[in-house]
């Protein structure tokens, strides 16, 4: 068994380790909220590594986050040291995708059993991450600290959909076959590898908070606030986004190889974001 003591001083988490569905509500939300969404990996051509003793060191020594198939890794190999049964499930990503385009499996998420209930938990989906994990119950409205969700099925498929500004948006379709470590080995190499892949690309972070969520598309900063305040703004150096992704997300960027050159490439393209 791995010790999993570090990971759960991360997320300040004291409570019990019974596994119930109390305790997965509990280490789900302080996950999302403390280990922060990000690629800096990917967009400086660092090694994205799947090995729970990587990912526990990434997280746990190099403060750093990652992207969902190191926190749905991470996740489920604790909630598993803890007794929870849990299937690894692969979706397609269709927010801000038009219907014609057919996407990849490239998420990952987990259907978790606790309390005779089956639940759906994903640490790793950015700036619409479920903040905490929700019933595995179709057309049922569920509430959250962070706005409501709920499943729909159609034809074999599920989709996972967010109350946005009073819109329904699908965020991702999946359906029940269960997905192993080499499944998402082949699909996390062409996530962090493929020339074309966002995350190689783009700069990109995010966390929950208290008060709403903090989001980071390459130079624009947004914060979208509980009460429905949103406040954006247009970063202009390589110092004034690392402080914001030391300060705001928690990410430790003195030891990413690269990074300068990576975000001096960034503001140099003028890139930007309409998030």
């Amino acid at each position: 068994m791995t010790d999993i003591t570090p990971y759960l001083d991360l997320i300040h988490y004291d409570g019990t380790l019974v596994p119930s569905s109390r305790t997965l509500y509990q280490l789900h939300l302080r996950h999302t909220h403390t280990i922060p969404f990000e690629n800096l990996s990917p967009l400086t051509g660092e090694e994205v590594r799947l090995d729970i003793p990587s990912l526990l060191e990434k997280f746990t020594v190099r403060n750093r986050g990652g992207y969902c198939f190191e926190h749905n890794t991470v996740f489920q190999h604790v909630l598993q040291q803890l007794g929870f049964k849990t299937v690894n499930l692969a979706a397609r990503v269709r927010l801000n995708e038009s219907d014609e385009v057919i996407t990849p499996r490239s998420h990952m998420l987990l259907l978790v059993e606790a309390d005779g209930q089956q639940w759906v938990a994903d640490t790793g989906f950015g700036g619409m991450s479920l903040p905490v994990p929700i019933r595995f119950s179709v057309d049922e409205i569920q509430d959250t600290p962070h706005g409501q969700y709920r499943l729909g099925f159609d034809s074999g498929i599920y989709r996972l959909e967010a109350r946005i500004k009073d819109e329904w948006k699908v965020l991702y379709i999946f359906d029940l076959a269960a997905h192993y470590p080499p499944d998402y080995e082949v699909y996390n190499w062409h996530v962090s590898r493929h020339p074309s892949s966002y995350f190689v690309t783009d700069l990109v972070a995010a966390r929950a908070a208290k008060e709403g969520r903090h989001v980071l598309h390459d130079t624009q900063y947004s914060f979208y606030s509980l009460a429905g305040e949103v406040e954006k703004r247009q970063l202009h150096s390589v110092n004034e986004i690392k402080e914001l992704l030391e300060n705001t997300f928690r990410i430790r960027t003195d030891g990413v190889p690269g990074l300068d050159a990576r975000l001096d490439a960034l503001l140099a393209a003028g890139k930007n974001s309409n998030l």
